[in-house]
């Protein structure tokens, strides 16, 4: 299957190109940094499109080869508006990495559009809000008669990619949020925490926006 992968020469956009031969994948890289997509695109064989999302024209004609789009590229802010709407335009899927709760709710306000476009507009399908949802959804169905879930992760031995690091800046200072009564609510940020066994090893974990 062919995609395009916007992003591809970031931390994250590098572990999806090597992975992607293993499940008979083939991205086209995308980003807009030339030097470094050429470089990506000879180490693995594959094609290669320079692309800036501020160029709506390229951006649009670009997409309309693709049924579907992963987008890595963030901080998603900034990237993930100009995308959508092209994915939009085109009838493109969309797919990102992010964990930014403002782009789950943009993406939730173009809905009724994405319908209306027959596309699915899906943030967060890395290791963030979909893969944790999933592993709810699944335990919920273990479990029927459960009621309450507590859900906690952890980064062993691992730090955060560029991306996420600015991503993380950029929050500062504004908290955490919740969801209350349908709303997204601010909160102090660590507003819950508890200490989780983690194969054998206790960690203090918080609630963070997620």
């Amino acid at each position: 299957m062919e995609f395009l992968l916007y992003g591809a020469y970031g931390y994250t956009g590098k572990l999806i190109t090597e992975m992607a031969s293993d499940f008979d994948l083939k991205p086209v890289l995308s980003g807009r940094n030339e030097e470094k997509l050429k470089a990506l695109a000879e180490e693995y064989s594959l094609e290669y499109i320079t692309l800036d999302l501020e160029d709506k024209a390229k951006l649009k004609t670009t997409l309309e080869r693709f049924s579907l789009v992963l987008h890595a590229a963030g901080p998603f802010k900034f990237t993930a508006a100009p995308m959508m709407d092209a994915c939009l335009e085109t009838g493109t899927h969309y797919l990102d990495i992010t964990g930014e709760i403002d782009t789950f709710e943009l993406g939730a306000s173009k809905n009724q559009a994405a319908k209306e476009a027959g596309i699915m507009i899906m943030p967060g399908v890395g290791f963030d809000v979909v893969p944790t949802d999933c592993t709810a959804a699944y335990l919920k169905q273990v479990l029927p008669d459960a009621t309450h879930l507590k859900i906690a992760f952890a980064m062993l031995g691992s730090g955060v990619s560029h991306g996420t690091a600015m991503t993380m800046a950029e929050s500062a200072g504004e908290g955490g949020a919740r969801r209350i009564d349908g709303e997204i609510t601010k909160v102090p940020l660590g507003e819950h925490a508890m200490t989780v066994p983690f194969i054998g090893k206790d960690m203090f974990v918080m609630s963070i926006p997620w």
